[in-house]
Formats: C-alpha cells, sequence, structure tokens
C-alpha cells in the first residue's frame, strides 16, 4: 500500500485545514490548526502511525513541527478528535482542553459498555448481534489513548489569541458534551461534527449518569442546539469532516426537513404494528452492517422519544424488551 497523500490548505489568513486517515467510512478527519500564538490545534485524528505520519507532514508543509503546538482543543470524546491528543501534548507539551462531560464519558467507556449492552438488548437488539456491536466498539479503542490531564471548557468560555478572542458554543446531541469554536469578528464556526456537509450526524445514543430512561436524549438535544446555531451569525462553517460550509441557515434547514421526515417514516411504520426500536432501525436502514447497527438504534430510539413525548407513541415492556405503538 502507497502512502497516503496528506491535504493541507488554508481556509482562514492564519487557520489551516490537514486531512488525516481514518479506518471509518468518513475516510477522513479534518484537523485545524491555528498559527497565531499560542499555536493551536483543534482536534487531533486518530492514534495511528499514518495519522501521527500526516499530521507531521501536514504541519511540515506550513513551516511547523509537531512540537509548535501550544494548544490542543477537543470538539468532542469520539476516538476520531481526540485519539493521539495525548501523544501530542506530551511530546509538545501543549494543554487539552476538553468539554467536562466528554473527558467522563472519554475516561469510563470501558466500564459503561455492559450497561450499553443491557440497552441494546432492550431496545430489541439480538444478543448476538448486541457482542458484535460491543466487540467493535471496544476493539477501536485502541485508536485513542484515555486522557488523564485536561482543563475543561464550558459554554460561553473564552478562548484568548493574541489578537483574536473565541467563544465556546456548548452544542450536545451527537456528543452530550460537543463544543464548538466561534469566532465572532470573522462569524467562524469550528463545528466537529455537530454539522457536516454531505452527511447528517447521528445523534448517537449515550448511557446516562442514574436517571431513567438510563440514557441521554440525544437527538432532542441535538435539534436544541441546531436552533442555538441557527439564531448566530455565521459566514463560515469549518466542519470535523468533508468541506468548507458557507450556507449555515440552509444546511440547518435541511437538517430539520430531514429529521421530520424520518419522524414521519417511523410513524408510517408504527401505524403497521408495535415494534421495537431495533426493529425500526432495520426497516430504516435495512443495508447498515453489524458494526453500524448501534448507530441505527441510536437514530430510532432518538426519534422515538420524541415522538413519545409529543403523545404520538407508546411503549410498553414484554419480556425484557421495549415495544413501541402509535398512540390511540
Amino acid at each position: 500500500m502507497g502512502k497516503e497523500k496528506v491535504t493541507t490548505h488554508q481556509v482562514w489568513d492564519n487557520i489551516y485545514k490537514i486531512e488525516l486517515p481514518i479506518p471509518f467510512p468518513l475516510k477522513t478527519t479534518n484537523v485545524f490548526f491555528v498559527e497565531e500564538p499560542p499555536r493551536t490545534l483543534i482536534d487531533t485524528g486518530i492514534k495511528t502511525e499514518s495519522s501521527f505520519e500526516a499530521l507531521k507532514e501536514g504541519l511540515e508543509t506550513i513551516g511547523f513541527g509537531l512540537h509548535a503546538i501550544e494548544r490542543i482543543l477537543i470538539t468532542h470524546g469520539h476516538i476520531d478528535h481526540y485519539g493521539q491528543a495525548k501523544t501530542l501534548s506530551s511530546l509538545s507539551g501543549a494543554p487539552i482542553y476538553i468539554h467536562s462531560k466528554e473527558y467522563g464519558k472519554i475516561r469510563s467507556i470501558i466500564h459503561s459498555l455492559g450497561f450499553l449492552k443491557s440497552i441494546l438488548l432492550r431496545n430489541g437488539a439480538p444478543k448476538a448481534l448486541v457482542d458484535e456491536a460491543i466487540y467493535y466498539i471496544e476493539s477501536f479503542q485502541v485508536l485513542a489513548d484515555p486522557l488523564e490531564e485536561a482543563f475543561f471548557l464550558n459554554d460561553g468560555d473564552s478562548i484568548p489569541f493574541r489578537s483574536m478572542t473565541w467563544r465556546t458554543i456548548h452544542c450536545p446531541g451527537h456528543s452530550p458534551g460537543l463544543i464548538c469554536f466561534y469566532w465572532p469578528e470573522k462569524k467562524i464556526l469550528f463545528t466537529g461534527d455537530h454539522l457536516l456537509k454531505e452527511v447528517t450526524p447521528n445523534p448517537i445514543l449515550n448511557v446516562s449518569e442514574n436517571t431513567f430512561p438510563l440514557r441521554y436524549p440525544s437527538l432532542r438535544e441535538y435539534l436544541a442546539s441546531l436552533e442555538k446555531i441557527e439564531r448566530m451569525d455565521i459566514s463560515l462553517l469549518l466542519p470535523g469532516h468533508g468541506e468548507e460550509i458557507q450556507d449555515a441557515k440552509g444546511l440547518i434547514q435541511k437538517v430539520f426537513v430531514h429529521h421530520q421526515e424520518r419522524m414521519d417514516l417511523v410513524l408510517t411504520l408504527l401505524s403497521k404494528g408495535e415494534k421495537t426500536p431495533f426493529e425500526i432501525a432495520m426497516a430504516l436502514f435495512p443495508d447498515v452492517p453489524p458494526s453500524e447497527i448501534f448507530l441505527g438504534i441510536s437514530e430510532a430510539v432518538g426519534h422515538l422519544d420524541i415522538l413519545r413525548e409529543k403523545g404520538s407513541v407508546r411503549v410498553k415492556e414484554k419480556e425484557g424488551k421495549d415495544y413501541y405503538s402509535l398512540e390511540t
């Protein structure tokens, strides 16, 4: 296999995007390097030799080495965004900044897998498929080092540079502690996975702390976060995957329409009889591979939770599984 071509380009006067390879369908993760002191890296890619070398080469093409990184900002705690943060911090001495909810999620991921397994089973997934999904999630943890030391960012916190100040925007949904970074003067927003040009981000099923229904209302929170972003004055979105986005409000409207159409489809499926979230996920995504069934169930559960809050559907438990039906 030949060496992968590293794509680096300038997205603003002092900001560069470097695309790093990942072994997932999206193929690459965007990380951003801000050359103004304190020189800052937004997200890090996964912990692999190819990702490390791609970042090193990308920085070298603009005249910097890894030691030039003075601060690391993490949008959220998925391995393709924080995987090599610890390595880079150790090399450069750069402090890591992340939302506290993401830090906690990263620290507890292995311990929460058993709890997640029980939730998937309750939502109707067959045990063999659940075991495969959990194995898939667990096996990819080697692509990220756990974060031992980090500073926390909350909604509204300032991120100072020599001649500019950004603002932290908490956008829960895709992940409970996802944060975007906003440069008000230039109306630029770094979105992580909150908004992507060609893909509708999946509000992923997360285990919540100790409250019923023992999971985080990801889709409801995601849509609320979109409304929050829609009210902002934005001229350019810099996402964690894919191309830059100039029409923020247009994209947000497309996402709203997408989820409304998906909720209508869920209601149509339930009009034919009660179903588990797993059965709905399989109807929505018939070709989904076993490794991604977790994402399909996340999508189904998110829409069902909203429909239940609206009084459109009801749920009952039978033999340890949740079955949803239309409210009569």
